[in-house]
Formats: structure tokens, C-alpha cells, sequence
């Protein structure tokens, strides 16, 4: 599977059968192309929803990776009814450099259509970088198998960030299309947030708070030091994950059927003004900017 959608233009999310549809799919613009013989050396964890590629060492952060991928990929699937597979690379800092991804290790990144690239372990640089975004690092429990306490918990902000950006493929392959795009980043957060809260693992509360941290953090103009772009793109992106919350509602549930029906309408557009008109209370809670 990850070969394939690498390789390609994107092909069509599976079926899931009982009533489940194929994704709809948008093309992988800007995506990198990852040499076949990095791909090569990859092993492999997978079961129906994911597939995790690793590089040999990286056994313990891929089977981390691996239950919340597939946390994400189930869970979008139960709502939206449309299943489509995720695939992670799990790599480490010379194999991003030589897989050319153009984000900054450490960042998760979009490495091709449902294709998402993690760091594999944590180093001074993965610290320095998540220090300077948050102000401190979240706290882990007990001590990590490799490497220091502070390099393995900045893989966690690393892995809740990562959720958002394969979730916005989720809702692409759902053939959800949005006028505007922080409508689709709107529902990106929401199913990611619906999906981990029905695995009841504890990811739910925990990306709540990480979003609450970056929002607290205040726009990166007041941060001296922080990297602009990116402090600045999880300011923005943490103000929609609470419009988010308030999407769900009290259930908690993404409303996909009245999401459909609103795309209906807008003539296979889900349109921005439906969005704030449907939902006021939420819209008008976190003023969501639009693209700059």
C-alpha cells in the first residue's frame, strides 16, 4: 500500500464493505518523491486501516505510532462512512535528509496523499525546536527505551500535530470539499478529536491539551525565537481546534450527514458562510482567519 501511494497519483480509499463508500481523492500536489531505495530498506507494521514503514532500530516508536494511526483511520471511517488507509514513514534524521522532505525534522510532514513522515526519535534540535513553540515540553511517565526524557516527549507534539495533518487527508478521501481552507482544517480537527475520543485511549484529552498549550502561547510576535511559520500556522490552526470542539457538540460526534447535505446544497461545495451560519455559536467563539 505505501508504495503505491507514493508512487502515484492518488489511487481510490478502499471499501469497506457494509455499506462504506470508496474516498473520493485529490491529487498529492507538492508532494516529495521519496527514493525507491529508502522505501526499499523500510520494514513494515500494518494491519487493515495503516501501515507503518520503519527503519530497522525503530521497532518501539513505530509500535508507538502505529495504534493512534489506526485509532485515526477507524475512527473517521465510522463516521464518515468511507474508508481510507493511512500510511506513516517513521524515519530518522539522515533518512529524512536523504528522503528530501521539506519540512524541518521533527515536523511531521506530508510526504504524499494519505502518506504522513515522522520523526523516528527525539534529539537536541526536536527539543530546541518544540521548546521554542510551547515554552516547555510535556511531562512523560517512567523513562524512555532510548535516548533522553526531554528527546522522547518532544515526539509528542510531533505525533499530535501529525494527527491533524493525516486527518485532513481523511476528509479529502471522505469527499468533503470546502470553499474556503480553513473549513476543511475545521473538519480535519474534528475528526481527529471524534475519532480518539472513541477509542476512549486518552488521546482525546490529550490533544485538547496540546491545542490549549499553543493557543496559550499567544501568537508567535511575542515569542522571540520561535520559528515564525510554523509558531504562527499551530497559533492559527489551535484557534480552529476549538471551534472544533464546538462542532461536535455535546455528543461529540462529527454531524457528517448534515455536513453532506450542506455540500448538497452549496452544489458539492461545503461553503464557509453555511458553516458559520449553521453553527454561530462556535464561529463567533474563535474568530477563524482566514487564509493569509
Amino acid at each position: 500500500m505505501a508504495l503505491a501511494l507514493l508512487a502515484a497519483p492518488a489511487t481510490a480509499a478502499t471499501s469497506a464493505g457494509g455499506g462504506f463508500e470508496r474516498g473520493s481523492e485529490a491529487p498529492a500536489t507538492g508532494a516529495p518523491t521519496i527514493p525507491e531505495a529508502l522505501l526499499n530498506s523500510l520494514l513494515l507494521l500494518s494491519d487493515d486501516a495503516c501501515e507503518v514503514r520503519y527503519v530497522p532500530g525503530s521497532l518501539d516508536r513505530a509500535a508507538h505510532v502505529e495504534p493512534w494511526l489506526r485509532e485515526l483511520a477507524t475512527g473517521a471511517a465510522k463516521r464518515t462512512r468511507v474508508a481510507a488507509p493511512l500510511v506513516a514513514l517513521v524515519l530518522p534524521r539522515d533518512e529524512w535528509q536523504q528522503a528530501r522532505l521539506p519540512c524541518a525534522y521533527g515536523v511531521p510532514c506530508a510526504a504524499g496523499d494519505r502518506v504522513l513522515a515522522l520523526p523516528a526519535a527525539g534529539d537536541s534540535g526536536t527539543v530546541a525546536l518544540w521548546r521554542g513553540i510551547l515554552g516547555a515540553l510535556p511531562a512523560l511517565e517512567g523513562q524512555p527505551l532510548m535516548g533522553t526524557a526531554e528527546e522522547a516527549s518532544s515526539l509528542v507534539p510531533a505525533d499530535a500535530y501529525g494527527s491533524f495533518l493525516a486527518s485532513r487527508d481523511l476528509v479529502r478521501a471522505a469527499g468533503f470539499a470546502a470553499d474556503e481552507p480553513w473549513v476543511t482544517d475545521l473538519l480535519a480537527h474534528a475528526v481527529a478529536l471524534d475519532a480518539a475520543r472513541q477509542s476512549r485511549s486518552g488521546r482525546g484529552e490529550a490533544l485538547a491539551a496540546f491545542w490549549e498549550v499553543v493557543r496559550g502561547q499567544g501568537p508567535p510576535a511575542s515569542r522571540p525565537g520561535a520559528p515564525l511559520l510554523l509558531a504562527g500556522e499551530l497559533f492559527r490552526q489551535a484557534r480552529i481546534f476549538l471551534a472544533a470542539q464546538a462542532l461536535l457538540g455535546s455528543d461529540g460526534r462529527l454531524p457528517a450527514k448534515v455536513l453532506r447535505k450542506m455540500q448538497e446544497k452549496g452544489s458539492g461545495v461545503l461553503r464557509a458562510a453555511d458553516v458559520r451560519a449553521s453553527w454561530p455559536e462556535a464561529m463567533s467563539n474563535v474568530p477563524v482567519p482566514d487564509p493569509m
